[in-house]
C-alpha cells in the first residue's frame, strides 16, 4: 500500500472522484475512538473501480480512502488520506495497517523530536543531517532491542557507562 499525496495531482484527483461515488465502494469500515477527551471518527472506503486510473500503475488492485474527523480540546479537524494497493482486501484490513503505520511513525517521531531533540539540531550542511539522523535511528533501535522501554531512561543509564554502552552495541 502506498500513500497518494496532493503532489501526485492526476492520481489524487482520480482517486478522489472514484471514492466520492458511494456506488464504487466495495468495502467500508467505520470506527469511533474516544481517548483522554479526544474523539476520532474514521471512515475507511475501498474501491475496486480502478479503470479510470492511469495504466502506469502496474498491479494496482484497489484504492483506499480514510476520512478522519477529530475533535480535540474543542477544536474540530477533518482530514482525508488516499492510498493505492496491489492487494485485494477489505476496509478493516487497510485501516488496521494504516493505524499501525501511524502509531510506529508517531512513536519514532516523538523519540527523535522530543527525546533526541532532532528538530532543535543546528547541524544543517552537507550529509551531516542525514548521518546524524541515521546514528539516532541506530541508537533508538539498540535501546529497544535491549528492552529499554524508555529512550530517555536508556540514554541516562548508559551515557556515562562505557561498559554498558559496549554491551548494548555488541
Amino acid at each position: 500500500m502506498i500513500g497518494v499525496k496532493k503532489n501526485q495531482r492526476i492520481l489524487h484527483t482520480q482517486i478522489k472522484a472514484i471514492l466520492a461515488d458511494n456506488n464504487n465502494h466495495s468495502s467500508w469500515h467505520t470506527t469511533i475512538e474516544v481517548n483522554k477527551g479526544r474523539s476520532e471518527l474514521r471512515n475507511t472506503m475501498v474501491s475496486n473501480c480502478i479503470e479510470p486510473i492511469n495504466g502506469d500503475w502496474k498491479g494496482l488492485q484497489q484504492i483506499i480512502g480514510v476520512h478522519r474527523m477529530v475533535k480535540d480540546k474543542g477544536k474540530n479537524r477533518e482530514e482525508m488520506a488516499y492510498f493505492i494497493s496491489s492487494r485485494n482486501e477489505n476496509a478493516f484490513f487497510y485501516l488496521e495497517g494504516i493505524r499501525s503505520h501511524w502509531e510506529i511513525e508517531n512513536s519514532l517521531h516523538y523519540a527523535k523530536d522530543v527525546t533526541q531533540r532532532e528538530d532543535a539540531s543546528r547541524i544543517r550542511t552537507g550529509n551531516a543531517p542525514q548521518n546524524i539522523s541515521t546514528l539516532k535511528n541506530i541508537a533508538i533501535n539498540l535501546f529497544r532491542k535491549n528492552n529499554y522501554t524508555s529512550l530517555a531512561q536508556g540514554m541516562r543509564l548508559v551515557s556515562n557507562d562505557i561498559s554498558t554502552l559496549c554491551k548494548i552495541i555488541l
